[in-house]
């Protein structure tokens, strides 16, 4: 439900041929509103969308919305940070400092789909790279650029990024 509106929210800007924040609120209103009144007449697989819901109320489909929103944001202040790290070790660690990494961090969420939001959010995070999944799915392999305690790395990913990941994906 959630991707129904956001492809009808930029349906909505690319109709009106302005990308502009007001356009963008206006479209997302519109179009969480026309999602909630459909959602009733809409045949059950596609409002399960194969996340194990059998009927989605309005009340569950705005809290999954707001948590979506509040998702995207955490992303994207976590990018930022991370930026900027970046930019304190380019410019003011020597090299000989920098002490680059390949940590394995043992996974908690087990669908397909919250693994991949994880490895994404952890490789758009400059300064990391999901570099493999096992075969059992259990642990996540991944590069950090500076890796001063492996510990503390392993420990802000599952805090931070997978925790959040599971409320959405488990």
């Amino acid at each position: 439900m959630i991707v129904l509106v956001l492809i009808l929210t930029l349906t909505w800007m690319a109709l009106q041929s302005s990308f502009t924040l007001p356009d963008l609120i206006v479209g997302f209103i519109v179009s969480y509103g026309l999602v909630t009144l459909a959602s009733r007449f809409l045949s059950a697989p596609f409002t399960d969308g194969g996340l194990g819901r059998s009927r989605i109320d309005n009340r569950n489909y705005a809290r999954l919305t707001l948590k979506w929103i509040a998702f995207i944001g955490f992303a994207l202040w976590s990018i930022l940070k991370a930026n900027i790290d970046m930019a304190r070790i380019v410019l003011f660690r020597r090299v000989d400092d920098i002490k680059p990494g390949i940590i394995a961090i043992p996974l908690d969420v087990k669908s397909d789909a919250g693994i991949t939001v994880l490895a994404n959010l952890i490789t758009l995070t400059p300064g990391t790279v999901s570099l493999d999944v096992s075969t059992d799915r259990r642990t996540i392999y991944i590069h950090c650029i500076d890796v001063q305690d492996a510990d503390a790395v392993r420990d802000d990913i599952k805090q931070n990024f997978e925790r959040r990941v599971m409320e959405l994906l488990p």
